[in-house]
């Protein structure tokens, strides 16, 4: 079956693209990483909304409990309050504190949701270029996996028929999928992630999503939110487990702020498993008002605009307005910059990370020689076969393309300078626009 990968039950980290650029390339002489802003690092690294930064500055006596107060395993319930309603008001389900646990960013997450499923059923297929932690998340937790990818040069993510007829013939125990937090930025429409989890669920199995990169909408400033309103109650029913994050959407990943959806009994039962433990509580309650701010904003995007809401509901909508307005103007100048070096990409509106295809010199043989031919101007990058498990899902690819995540969520300053560098490595490989 084309663009399926075969069964994964070990990965050898060591001899992986991904980790020799990660640990050696990429590395500078003191330990520490080279450059201020990679290419396609995936992380948010714009100025985070004033709500954070405000918080920040007037940290004093009142706030101290965020340092040195225990909270439990499952969190802040002032914030787990806040998860239910974002959630409630932007997808149209009916959780509640039950069914949240705060977690060290999305990573934990995923993990707490892999471990929580039957340890009979530990067979997964994953839908389309993943992160390599979604992989190694798998292989901690137990599971064999294969991949799914799409069929076309320029369509990784695999259609819904597609993802239909591979559930029927290969029975999965799990789908895992991440809408829209993978490298493409691509996601599924809700009747698709409906008909996904349908087909996985009704064959007695779960569906386990990541959508760390979906938001609320502004006025005039939709958002793809990777849901459906099904999936609100497989999660009460303990079918789908689903994982998010502010860390990357609010650009505080320094805080580590992410949670995990699920159903009550699984959210006790990780209570009770990890005694003891306690996730981050610095900024819990800027964390808190965000989500609620948001939730505010969503509903107003859809009845009057910021109509009826007070000042510091708008100053926040700003805030996420510049965000994003940033990212839509760093992709384009990247792609006027880089005129014809650049041949194709995956963007999505409001989605910060897409897959682009790079001209490149075709005598350099692979993506390692392709990242080093970049990295003699000091830009790091990630090529799509760092995304893939199974190598042959990336082989054969267009020779002399160099095929790699971008992530336009930086300051235009610094990322004018990255696309800078970037095109005079290009400019002197031997490739000229």
């Amino acid at each position: 079956m084309s663009g399926l990968g075969a069964p994964i039950i070990d990965i050898d980290w060591l001899s992986t693209l991904y980790v020799w650029l990660d640990n050696t390339l990429y590395v500078a002489p003191d330990g520490t990483h080279v450059g201020d802003y990679e290419l396609s690092s995936g992380t948010n690294q714009l100025t985070p909304p004033r709500l954070f930064t405000d918080a920040l500055r007037a940290f004093g006596p009142r706030q101290y409990w965020e340092m040195n107060t225990y909270s439990g395993p499952l969190g802040d319930d002032q914030l787990r309050d806040a998860v239910a309603t974002y959630e409630n008001s932007v997808n149209g389900w009916s959780i509640g504190r039950d069914n949240v646990v705060v977690t060290y960013g999305a990573h934990e997450g995923v993990q707490i949701a892999l471990r929580s499923l039957p340890p009979s059923g530990r067979r997964a297929l994953v839908l389309g270029p993943q992160v390599p932690l979604i992989f190694q998340a798998l292989l901690q937790q137990g599971f064999s996996f294969r991949e799914l990818w799409g069929e076309q040069q320029h369509e990784l993510v695999p259609s819904t028929d597609r993802v239909l007829d591979t559930i029927a013939a290969c029975h999965p125990d799990v789908v895992v999928l991440t809408s829209p937090n993978n490298p493409t930025g691509d996601t599924y429409a809700p009747d698709e992630l409906d008909a996904i989890g349908a087909a996985v669920i009704d064959r007695g199995g779960h569906l386990v999503v990541d959508k760390i990169l979906s938001d609320s909408c502004l006025p005039g400033s939709s958002m793809v939110d990777g849901t459906s309103h099904q999936m609100g109650e497989w999660i009460v029913g303990g079918r789908c487990l689903v994982v998010d994050s502010l860390s990357k959407r609010r650009a505080i990943s320094g805080l580590r702020t992410g949670y995990l959806l699920a159903a009550e009994d699984v959210v006790a039962r990780h209570s009770m498993i990890e005694i003891g433990g306690c996730p981050p509580l610095l900024l819990a309650a800027a964390a808190a008002d965000d989500l609620t701010t948001s939730a505010r904003i969503h509903a107003g995007a859809h009845n009057a605009g910021y109509a009826g809401l007070d000042a510091h509901d708008v100053a926040h909508g700003d805030d996420l307005q510049r965000m994003r307005s940033t990212v839509e103007h760093n992709f384009e100048f990247a792609r006027d910059a880089l005129g014809s070096h650049w041949a194709w990409d995956s963007k999505r509106p409001g989605c910060f990370n897409c897959v682009v295809g790079i001209h490149v010199d075709p005598a350099l043989g692979d993506d390692r020689e392709r990242c080093e031919m970049l990295f003699t101007e000091a830009v790091s990058c990630y090529p799509l076969s760092t995304f893939a498990a199974d190598p042959r899902l990336v082989a054969g690819r267009t020779a002399g393309l160099l095929e790699l995540r971008l992530t336009c969520a930086a300051e235009s300053v610094s990322f004018a300078e990255t696309i800078a560098r970037t095109k005079r490595a290009l400019d002197s490989s031997g490739h000229h626009a």
